[in-house]
């Protein structure tokens, strides 16, 4: 007789087989991630990862060896029967210890589900021929099984024993058979595509311990594994730092035992780069630590002193194109680190076309106490609340003329959930993203030598005007400067504006003006940040003409980056689209001198602007024409 109650379940078994498998690991890397997690928090020292493929049999229709089976090792604290048992069982959240990565209670069983069909388990606490084994089998769930099967006494067996390098007297081994939803093909791709994000997940803790931190080290080895004997390719991971602070990393030479970055200007003379943001939740106020960086001048230079690219890497290229570069571009955006661990890195807080964003580094590490602040979700691969704000713009949500601070008021009232990150997203926003990116256009004010550029063939046909107008006695004030003042107090004034003014490292500045000075350049353009409502601005210096375009401007953006920092794999369809962008921004700004004309009050005031208008045509067409103009 069928039992009347079945047909009223809430979630039949089906749709439970279902979530388990399709519950949002972006790929196997990220489920491992979640193994790697359990072994850390029972104090493993060392976390074997273990991809083994096995040669065709005759009569099966793929040629090549294919992934059969993945394991994690590990010599942790081990588990007695009723843990493990536990561990299988989806939502059995144990909380309790702060200090533990794992929360949720699903990360083994989610995870395993979402690669295999069949997870096993064997955990010890004397000895590995001692262990306790269970497993979750997806045939026999889908037949009723509705409970995790009762651990019993089982050696581990002897492949993983001969395998492992530091099998312990206690530990845990986790086995993944029928892979049928793994990314990757062969065990070297899998190892290959999982290295650098496990690398970069883990970079806290494959290092020494911090001092005044908890974190522990660890070590993890990834292991190719063919017809059972370990196979070309074995190695340490190695940590992926996107701050680019840490070394030795998997960073590519010249910069894998030498920071690339340095710390960004914000903190203090003990603690550079990095800020504590206070964040209260429920009545509780916990420190949110936000750590940055901003890349070195020689990563992005050949030409600084003493940090020489490498023999085989072209000066005459931009650093963005060279092996360091590149890895840079595959770190992109806010770390989000818990409890020492990156859920992931949040690219929604970069700038996606501009290839500028490569070279600044942001973390964000904030404790399992804020994790509802933040919506972390139970696989760890992200935080909702957090993701939401990059983009989140206080003016346009304000009512009219709704201050900051009514608006937090407003929200508080509501019980809007992103209120306890709103201070930590405008500092990201308004204060740190703004001031890194200025400082890294700046660097690249010094980029030019040995590296011939467009605003480089620009300040050549500007000089040469301003030349042909010097010799017709048409002096500007940088001339009647020019022949005022001495040679070295020259170099010196515009040093001192560079750096002072500029905020130029000296190091650059100092090249920059050498180079001017000896090819008697008199025209210099530059990017900087500025607090004015006015697209550039100029410096007239014995000698210089200094044009500052505010990188703080819409302008910068929609035609300055549009048009130079263009991707070196743009195809024709983005290149186009890109000059269509320019074109559009420069009838804009037309359009926005037009209508300021028209604003001005009074015919006098008119006229005068009219002239204006009128003069800086002409000496458009003369800095243009390469010609005389028509005064």
């Amino acid at each position: 007789m069928t039992n009347p109650a079945a047909g009223y379940r809430i979630v039949s078994p089906e749709l439970t087989v279902k979530a388990m498998r399709d519950n949002g690991y972006k790929n196997t890397a990220f489920a491992l991630a979640e193994l790697i997690d359990n072994s850390i928090d029972a104090e493993a020292n060392l976390v074997e990862v273990f991809a083994c493929e096995e040669r065709p049999k005759p009569g099966q229709s793929h040629v090549r060896p294919r992934i059969e089976t993945i394991a994690v090792l590990d010599d942790g604290k081990g588990m007695d029967g009723d843990t493990l048992r536990r561990a299988l069982k989806f939502g059995d959240g144990r909380g309790g210890n702060s200090k533990r990565i794992g929360r949720f209670g699903m990360g083994l069983p989610n995870s395993s589900m979402s690669q295999c069909r069949k997870v096993e388990v064997w955990s010890w606490t004397n000895g590995a021929g001692n262990a306790l084994y269970t497993y979750l089998w997806l045939d026999e769930i889908e037949n009723g099984l509705d409970e995790v099967p009762e651990p019993v006494h089982q050696r581990v067996p002897d492949q993983w024993q001969q395998l492992s390098d530091g099998l312990g007297e206690s530990g845990t081994l986790v086995v993944w058979s029928d892979l049928d939803r793994v990314l990757w093909y062969g065990a070297a791709a899998t190892l290959r595509n999982t290295e650098e994000l496990i690398g970069r997940v883990y970079r806290h803790y494959l290092k020494p311990p911090e001092e005044g931190t908890d974190h522990r080290s660890v070590d993890i080895r990834l292991v190719p594994v063919r017809d059972g004997d370990v196979i070309d390719g074995e190695r340490f991971v190695s940590p992926n730092d996107p701050l680019y602070l840490t070394h030795p990393t998997c960073t590519p030479a010249p910069f894998a035992d030498k920071p690339m970055f340095m710390p960004s200007d914000i903190g203090d003379e003990d603690n550079p780069g990095v800020v504590r943001l206070p964040i209260t939740h429920n009545g509780q106020t916990h420190d949110v630590i936000v750590r940055a960086s901003i890349a070195r001048p020689e990563a992005r230079q050949p030409n600084v002193s003493g940090h020489p690219w490498p023999a085989n890497a072209s000066p005459n290229t931009d650093a963005g194109t060279h092996p360091w570069g590149k890895h840079a571009a595959r770190n992109i955006g806010v770390s989000l680190v818990r409890q020492g661990r990156e859920l992931s890195l949040d690219t929604s807080w970069a700038i996606g076309y501009d290839p500028i964003e490569r070279w600044w580094g942001v973390e964000v590490d904030f404790p399992r106490e804020l994790d509802a602040a933040f919506g972390v979700t139970n696989n760890k691969q992200t935080a909702t609340h957090f993701a939401e704000l990059a983009h989140f713009d206080w003016k346009a949500e304000a009512e009219p003329g709704e201050t900051f601070k009514a608006l937090k008021d407003r929200l508080a009232e509501r019980g809007d959930p992103r209120l306890p990150l709103i201070d930590l997203a405008f500092y990201l926003q308004e204060k740190l993203l703004p001031t890194m990116r200025r400082q890294i256009r700046q660097q690249r004010v010094g980029a030019r030598k040995n590296n011939k550029r467009h605003e480089d063939e620009a300040a050549k046909k500007a000089n040469d005007a301003i030349n042909r107008r010097r010799d017709d006695g048409r002096l500007g004030q940088t001339d009647k400067l020019d022949q005022e003042t001495e040679p070295e107090q020259k170099r010196q004034q515009q040093v001192d504006t560079l750096t002072n003014r500029h905020h130029i490292d000296k190091e650059t500045a100092e090249a920059l003006v050498d180079e001017d000075l000896a090819k008697d350049i008199r025209v210099r353009w530059i990017s900087n940040f500025e607090d004015s409502p006015a697209f550039f601005s100029i410096d007239l210096m014995a000698g210089m003409l200094q044009v500052i375009f505010n990188s703080n401007h819409p302008l910068h953006r929609e035609l300055m980056t549009v048009l130079e920092d263009v991707p070196d794999n743009a195809d024709a369809d983005a290149l186009r689209e890109r000059l269509s962008r320019a074109a559009d921004t420069f009838k804009l700004l037309i359009f926005s001198w037009a209508r300021m004309e028209d604003e001005i009050p009074g015919e006098r005031q008119r006229a005068k602007i009219a002239e204006a208008r009128q003069d800086w045509g002409r000496y458009a067409r003369h800095f243009l024409d390469d010609g005389d103009d028509d005064e």
